[in-house]
């Protein structure tokens, strides 16, 4: 009966993860180890091994729906493998706790502000502050293919922005995936479809690294990682049909929105349940 509840669980994050490009392994690691009995090394190395196949099944969709962005994938996962090994090293210099949790709540906030009703009018798309900084070199406009919106970035602010996400990842031992999306499409103005793709592609990378790392030191057990792998491929795959039947808009990002709610919550107790096992990962 655990199994099946399991699997139903691992599914509805997994879609949910997929839709809104934050992969869902931030909202895993917490409900594995409070209503399934896994320890914290089990339940990331879980984790990881999941969200390989999830991503690798939502960027073959995303891939054929042309929307993913690989120029602004490469500009954001280059940097963020270096700020990655960065925020590792700074772990044992600053309050890496007290820091974790400021930011979480900080998720948290933002998720509400994004979630409460706006009475003004959505700016255009041209107002955006990759716009307001068109003279600066390397700055290019690119053009999706599926919904011929066009929006202007600067590369070296992309490689910035994927530098720092990379840090925090590092350094807080958590995904990117849910501080890339709301970035793209707020500050960079890309279109929701686009980022949410082109976040999900990026964890193709960091997942399969992340599994493989867990896997030779033990944290990957199949008897317990399995059923997790296979709902997380289940849920990738409703949450890819479902995101290509729905146009993205106003309700995607309300969903980011919830998504950003629930990373914070689950960052909190990842946080609460470390503090507990003493494991950092």
């Amino acid at each position: 009966m655990q199994e099946i509840v399991l699997f139903i669980v691992g599914v509805a994050i997994s879609a949910f993860g997929v839709t809104v490009g934050f992969g869902g392994g931030v909202f895993l690691v917490p409900v594995l180890m409070l209503f399934f009995g896994y320890n914290i090394e089990i339940a990331v190395g879980s984790s990881m091994a999941a969200m390989v196949p999830a991503a690798l099944i939502g960027s073959f969709f995303n891939s054929r729906n042309h929307s993913i962005d690989y120029v602004v994938s490469t500009l954001i996962q280059l940097p963020a493998m270096a700020g990655t090994v960065l925020g590792a090293f700074l772990v044992a210099f600053l309050p890496v706790q007290e820091l974790q949790m400021v930011f979480a709540l900080f998720v948290i906030v933002v998720g509400i502000v994004m979630l409460l009703p706006h009475t003004q009018k959505k700016p255009p798309r041209h107002s955006g502050l990759m716009y307001q900084i068109r003279d600066i070199p390397t700055t290019f406009i690119r053009k999706n293919k599926t919904n011929h919106l066009a929006y202007r970035l600067n590369a070296g602010v992309v490689s910035v922005f994927g530098f720092l996400s990379g840090t925090i990842a590092g350094l807080f031992g958590i995904g990117g995936g849910f501080l890339q999306t709301p970035i793209m499409i707020k500050l960079f103005r890309i279109p929701a479809q686009v980022a949410t793709s082109t976040s999900l592609f990026i964890l193709v990378v960091t997942s399969f690294t992340g599994f493989i790392s867990h896997f030779l030191i033990g944290n990957v057990l199949w008897s317990r990682s399995l059923p997790v792998v296979l709902s997380f491929a289940v849920g990738s795959l409703l949450g890819s049909l479902f995101k290509k039947e729905n146009h993205p808009g106003y309700n995607m990002e309300k969903l980011i929105a919830i998504g950003l709610l629930l990373a914070g919550v689950g960052v909190l107790l990842n946080l609460m349940l470390k503090s507990n096992t003493g494991f950092s990962f």
